[in-house]
């Protein structure tokens, strides 16, 4: 693993950290903690939509392929 990897994990785990003690800190009653859910929910979706797709490594061919005639 890189070192900058390994830093942006630290820093990563201690920013989880952090929210993780503060939400429970902060948390009132159930309906904090489903909001909070729901907020942790669509991050993560906007991560996975904002993934790009990578092509295999080592041969670098598409795994679907599109053509460029018109079907009307």
């Amino acid at each position: 693993m890189r070192a900058s990897t390994a830093v942006q994990t630290v820093i990563f785990l201690v920013f989880v950290g952090v929210l993780a003690f503060a939400m429970t800190r902060v948390s009132t009653n159930w309906a904090n903690w489903v909001v909070f859910a729901v907020v942790v929910m669509a991050a993560f979706g906007g991560a996975v939509a904002i993934n790009q797709r990578r092509y295999p490594h080592k041969t670098k061919k598409r795994r679907f392929t599109r053509d460029s005639e018109s079907r009307w």
